[in-house]
């Protein structure tokens, strides 16, 4: 299993790029390395822990113990809010073009909210109001032909590549004198959706970085010599992972991106690649999940999704927590 979470990729780039402090603790049986997060409210500063990628034992006696030993070990700081578990043990794996059914979809929400109350019930866990690991996944197998893949998509999908195909739009890599152009049209289409992305100062600092060790590239489609799409990819191991991209708002149709992500999958595939993955998508038959419309974009793809149990919270001091979450969620409407 691909664990992006707790590879040194990420490491680098936490510390290297975002410059955020990480810690390292034993939980589990295992070693993990976690990201502290930090909130000044003048004049008093708060932090809480995160650690992602974690797989959650059968013992539930001994889960309780080590979550208790967390507990009272990460409290003793009265600014301390909560300490986060991304938990990645597998609910299900499945091919989308399989699984579209809405017998399907009703099972695995009722399988899901199960899974929650087990957790929240058995370990004095609260589900995480702010996910910073997806509750799924959705990840190609980029060694089919690229008849393959277009028999495998959604029908609208299928047709919007072939139209794309049929009117010769461009498809390439950015040269480094566009990377500044990316972010402007990158900020643009995001705040028109009211989505936050990285500030400048970080997209810069990351870019360096993948460059200098060859890590990356930025895909671009183009049509009349204008830019339609951009995706933002990077390399770790045998997988081409999709981190940042938009659609140019100009154009009004997210089948420019369909194009381009199928071209994105031949591309990796003629240098070697076996993955590609897509990183976040919403839990299957969630509609009120903010990453909803996101993972149907990414499903109509096929591919397969991969379901995990998601983020749960272990609250260190309860009444900054529900401060916490009252003001985040304020500030994310």
């Amino acid at each position: 299993m691909y664990n992006l979470y707790q590879t040194k990729l990420r490491r680098d780039i936490n510390e290297k790029v975002y410059n955020k402090p990480y810690f390292v603790i034993e939980i589990f049986w295992k070693q993990y390395f976690g990201l502290i997060k930090t909130k000044s409210w003048w004049p008093f500063k708060t932090q809480w822990y995160q650690v992602m990628w974690v797989e959650l034992p059968d013992d539930k006696t001994y889960v309780n113990s080590e979550i208790e030993r967390i507990k009272k070990e990460y409290s003793k700081n009265k600014s301390n809010i909560l300490f986060q578990f991304g938990f990645i043990n597998e609910i299900i794996r499945f091919e989308n073009v399989w699984h579209r059914s809405d017998e399907f979809k009703n099972d695995m929400r009722k399988i899901r909210l199960n899974i929650r109350e087990f957790i929240c019930s058995n370990f004095a866990l609260k589900v995480a109001f702010r996910e910073n690991m997806p509750q799924s996944n959705i990840v190609y197998d980029i060694t089919k032909s690229d008849e393959q893949i277009l028999s495998e998509m959604n029908s609208g999908c299928k047709e919007r590549v072939k139209k794309a195909i049929k009117k010769w739009i461009y498809f390439g890599i950015a040269s480094p004198d566009w990377y500044d152009l990316f972010y402007e049209k990158w900020l643009e289409t995001a705040g028109g959706k009211w989505i936050n992305i990285i500030p400048k100062d970080q997209y810069s600092a990351l870019i360096r970085y993948l460059t200098q060790n060859n890590r990356w590239n930025l895909f671009i489609s183009q049509i009349d010599w204008e830019l339609v799409a951009w995706s933002i990819c990077i390399y770790d191991e045998h997988r081409i992972i999709y981190l940042y991209g938009f659609a140019n708002r100009k154009f009004g149709n997210i089948w420019w991106h369909h194009y381009l992500k199928f071209k994105i999958f031949g591309r990796a595939r003629d240098n070697g690649f076996t993955y590609c993955d897509m990183l976040w998508g919403a839990p299957t038959w969630f509609p009120e999940h903010p990453l909803n419309s996101v993972s149907t974009f990414k499903e109509s793809l096929w591919g397969m999704k991969i379901e995990w149990y998601g983020s749960y919270d272990l609250i260190l001091h309860p009444i900054l927590y529900k401060l916490f979450e009252i003001y985040t969620k304020f500030r994310d409407k």
